[in-house]
């Protein structure tokens, strides 16, 4: 008996249903998301709130970067921090790339 084969299948199992583990918890998380995209004081709270913090640190990137003496690390700072704020406020693109995620493990179960 070749103990190799055994072995080897054992990965395969373990990976398959490591795989499929995932892409149940993508897909609960996807479901929350628009979930709560769909909610109105999701919206509200991003009217308010979210985009008022991106324009906030769009303008203090101007700012800095008119200024005669330049912070590099600052403006880095506010760089990251501009597109975090992007990233997290648009919940669709959030639940879009996880749809791709599910996509590829789909892909990669069978």
């Amino acid at each position: 008996m070749n103990n190799s084969d055994i072995q080897l299948e054992e990965k395969e199992d373990s990976r398959l249903s490591f795989l499929q583990e995932k892409q149940g918890e993508l897909a609960q998380l996807v479901e929350a998301i628009n979930r709560v995209e769909a909610n109105e004081d999701w919206r509200k709270l991003k009217d308010l709130f979210l985009n008022g913090v991106v324009d906030k640190l769009e303008r203090q990137l101007r700012d800095e970067a008119s200024k005669v003496e330049v912070s590099l690390p600052k403006i880095y700072r506010l760089q990251g921090q501009i597109e975090w704020a992007k990233k997290y406020s648009d919940l669709k693109k959030i639940s879009n790339q996880k749809r791709l995620e599910i996509e590829n493990l789909k892909k990669q179960t069978k």
